[in-house]
């Protein structure tokens, strides 16, 4: 993952000097995360991306492949009770891309890639239901930046 998304797309993403790619084994679904992180103040902020490949799925013996943990996903998240206010179906990526509130999943070919943002929101706000629709909807979009960056790796 630190591959496909590297230091300097990391900071193109957020106009920030970030750390060093930090390299981690993930589990259910097992591969592989790649975590870009910097300092404002006291909070921490960045950009988590996990690669599931078919091959590490089914050698963790939980799921059988990308496909298998990405449709029980939607199935699980769909009929959850905040399905309604967390899950957000994306249209035409790859073979499939939801938003689940904090993290967007996208299924292409026999890879699972999760990208988690944690940005820094600027502004006021009138309410905390409004600041915290701003920092999804931020967020929704610099992990749909990270995809694209990430997909067109993948061509």
């Amino acid at each position: 993952p630190c591959d496909l998304f590297t230091r300097a797309d990391a900071e193109a993403l957020f106009g920030e000097v970030v750390s060093e790619g930090v390299l981690r084994h993930a589990m259910s679904p097992a591969g592989q995360s790649c975590r870009y992180s910097f300092q404002r103040g006291v909070d921490a902020f960045g950009i988590t991306i996990r690669v599931a490949t078919d091959e590490s799925i089914a050698e963790e013996g939980i799921y059988d492949s990308a496909k298998d943990v990405f449709h029980r996903q939607v199935k699980a998240r769909k009929n959850s009770e905040n399905a309604s206010r967390t899950y957000r179906e994306i249209e035409n990526l790859c073979d499939g891309a939801f938003w689940e509130g904090t993290s967007l999943w996208v299924l292409r070919d026999e890879l699972l890639l999760i990208f988690k943002v944690n940005s820094v929101l600027e502004g006021s706000f009138d309410s905390r239901e409004a600041l915290d629709q701003a920092q999804e909807e931020q967020n929704l979009e610099l992990s749909l930046t990270a995809a694209d960056t990430v997909l067109s790796k993948l061509q």
